[in-house]
C-alpha cells in the first residue's frame, strides 16, 4: 500500500508540473482585447520561417487587417524601392521600405511555439483575424505568405506562421514593431531629403537655392561654385542675393542665420489628410520656402502657425494635400533681417562688363563711359566729354564700388530725407544698377538700391573719402591714388 501510495504521488506531481507546462505554453484567457496570449514558449527549438535573398525579391505587400493595403515593389540590381498603394498620398521613404522589406524576408532562427496547432489554438494565437498579412513576390513567380497574429501576454513580441499552416513561431519586438506599420508609417514626409545627403552640416553645404516668400518680401539667394569665381572682382561672396535687391551676402550669417535653420526642418507626423480648412492650421496663407539642393533635388515648403498644444509647426509639402506637423525645426529662420545677411558691399562689379557709370550728385550730373579694347587691359576713358587716362577710368570705377554701409539705418521709408545723390551703374548687357542716397541728417544718408531700402547708411565722410574726393583730382588734371 505504501509503495503504491508513492507511485499515485509521483503521477500527481507529474500531471500537476504537465499543467503548469500547459498554462505556460497557452496563450493567457483575458477579457482584455490586447494583448490576449501568453508569455514566450518554454519551447527550445528555433528554426527558419521566411528566407529570401534580396536579389530574388520582386515585391513585398502588406495587408492590415485595419487600415490601407500597401506594396514596397523592388528592383534589386539598381536598388531601387517604390510605394504601390491606391491610398497613398506620399512617396515612400527608402529607408522605412528598406528596413520592412529586409525584416519581413529575413525571419529566422525563430523560436518555435508549437508544431501542429489545433484550431482553438491557432485562433487564441490570433490567426482567425491576423493583424498583418505578408506576401512576398519572387521574380521568378513565386511566393510566399505570412500572418502576424497577437501580442504575447508578456512583453511585446507576436505570434506569426506561414499561411495556412499550424507550426506557430514567436516574433522578436523589433520584427513585430516593423511588420505591424501601417502604410502611414512608411511615408517619405521629409522635406529634405537628409537620409540620402548625409548629416545636417553636408545639408547645409550643398544648398544651393533659397527663395523665402514671407507676408511682402521674397529674399532668394544663390550659390556661387567653383567656376563662378573666375575673374571676379575681390571680395566676391560664395553666396549672392537677387531678390529683393541684388547683392552680395555675408556667407557667415547666412549659414548661421538661414541655412543651419532650413537643415534641421524634419517633417514627421501626419495632422490631417485632405483638410478642409486650412487657416486651422495658418496654411490658408503660408509662408513659402524653396530649396534646391546642388545637382538633383529642389522642394517647396509651406509654412503655417506653430501648434501650441504638442509643440511644432504646421507645414506642408507642395504637391501633397496633408497637414504635417514639424517639431525638429526652430523655424527663426523665417525672421531673417536682410540687412544682416547682406554684405557691407552695396555692389560689385567687373569694369568689362560695364559701359558707362552716370553721376547725380546734389543736381549736377556726371558720366564716365568705357570703351573696351580686345583685351581687358585695352580700355579707355571718358568723364564728361573729357578722355582720362585708363589708370583713373579704373580708380573712379572702383571709387563707385567702395561704397558701403557704415551701419544700420533705423528709418524704415525709403525717401525719409532729400534725395542727395544718385549712381547709376550700366552694363554692357543693357542693364543697369542703381543706388540712391537719401539725407538722413547733416552726417548720414540712407542708401536705396535699385528702389529697395537697405536698411543701410553711409556716413558723409565715407562717401567724401571714398568717391567724391576723385572728381576734384581728376578736375584738376591730377592722378587718383591708388590707395
Amino acid at each position: 500500500m505504501r509503495r503504491k501510495g508513492v507511485i499515485i504521488g509521483v503521477v500527481l506531481v507529474a500531471l500537476l508540473s504537465a499543467g503548469i507546462v500547459a498554462l505556460l505554453l497557452w496563450p493567457e484567457q483575458t477579457n482584455e482585447p490586447e494583448p490576449t496570449p501568453s508569455p514566450p514558449s518554454l519551447a527550445d527549438t528555433n528554426a527558419d520561417m521566411v528566407n529570401v535573398l534580396w536579389d530574388e525579391l520582386s515585391s513585398v505587400h502588406f495587408i492590415p487587417a485595419e487600415g490601407s493595403s500597401f506594396s514596397i515593389n523592388i528592383k534589386a540590381e539598381s536598388n531601387e524601392m517604390e510605394l504601390e498603394a491606391v491610398d497613398a498620398i506620399f512617396s515612400g521613404s527608402y529607408m522605412a521600405m528598406h528596413s520592412l522589406a529586409i525584416t519581413a524576408t529575413n525571419l529566422t532562427f525563430l523560436p518555435r511555439i508549437i508544431e501542429n496547432a489545433d484550431d482553438s489554438q491557432l485562433s487564441l494565437f490570433g490567426f482567425d483575424d491576423p493583424d498583418m498579412r505578408v506576401r512576398i513576390e519572387r521574380v521568378d513567380g513565386t511566393s510566399i505568405e505570412f500572418e502576424v497574429g497577437v501580442i504575447q501576454a508578456a512583453g511585446h513580441r507576436r505570434y506569426t506562421r506561414i499561411s495556412g499552416s499550424r507550426e506557430v513561431f514567436l516574433l522578436n519586438e523589433r520584427q513585430s514593431d516593423f511588420l505591424t506599420l501601417g502604410l502611414d508609417d512608411v511615408y517619405d514626409t521629409s522635406f529634405i531629403p537628409l537620409e540620402i545627403i548625409g548629416d545636417q552640416d553636408t545639408v547645409v553645404q550643398s544648398i544651393s537655392h533659397v527663395v523665402l516668400e514671407r507676408e511682402d518680401e521674397i529674399i532668394e539667394i544663390r550659390k556661387r561654385f567653383n567656376d563662378d569665381f573666375e575673374g571676379m572682382p575681390l571680395g566676391t561672396s560664395m553666396f549672392r542675393i537677387l531678390q529683393p535687391v541684388i547683392s552680395e551676402c555675408n556667407d557667415y550669417y547666412v549659414r548661421s542665420d538661414l541655412l543651419e535653420g532650413i537643415a534641421q526642418i524634419r517633417p514627421s507626423g501626419i495632422v490631417t489628410k485632405q483638410p478642409a480648412d486650412l487657416s486651422i492650421y495658418g496654411l490658408d496663407d503660408p509662408a513659402r520656402l524653396t530649396v534646391a539642393i546642388e545637382g538633383f533635388w529642389s522642394g517647396t515648403l509651406l509654412i503655417g502657425d506653430r501648434d501650441t498644444e504638442r509643440g511644432g509647426r504646421f507645414v506642408m509639402l507642395e504637391g501633397y494635400d496633408a497637414v504635417l506637423l514639424d517639431r525638429h525645426g526652430d523655424y527663426s529662420f523665417l525672421n531673417v533681417v536682410l540687412s544682416r545677411i547682406r554684405s557691407s558691399l552695396i555692389w560689385l562689379h567687373n569694369i568689362e562688363g560695364v559701359s558707362s557709370v552716370v553721376f547725380d550728385l546734389d543736381g549736377t550730373t556726371r558720366t564716365l563711359r568705357f570703351e573696351h579694347g580686345a583685351t581687358s587691359t585695352d580700355l579707355r576713358g571718358w568723364l564728361d566729354e573729357e578722355e582720362i587716362s585708363a589708370t583713373n577710368a579704373r580708380r573712379l570705377f572702383r571709387a563707385v564700388l567702395m561704397i558701403s554701409q557704415s551701419g544700420s539705418a533705423n528709418e524704415p521709408v525709403p525717401g525719409s530725407g532729400a534725395l542727395d545723390y544718385t549712381i547709376t551703374i550700366n552694363s554692357l548687357d543693357g542693364s543697369s544698377d542703381q543706388i540712391e542716397l537719401y539725407r538722413l541728417n547733416q552726417s548720414q544718408f540712407l542708401i536705396v538700391h535699385n528702389g529697395y531700402n537697405t536698411g543701410f547708411y553711409i556716413t558723409r565722410m565715407l562717401l567724401q573719402q571714398n568717391l567724391l574726393g576723385k572728381f576734384d583730382i581728376i578736375d584738376a588734371g591730377g592722378d587718383i591714388p591708388s590707395n
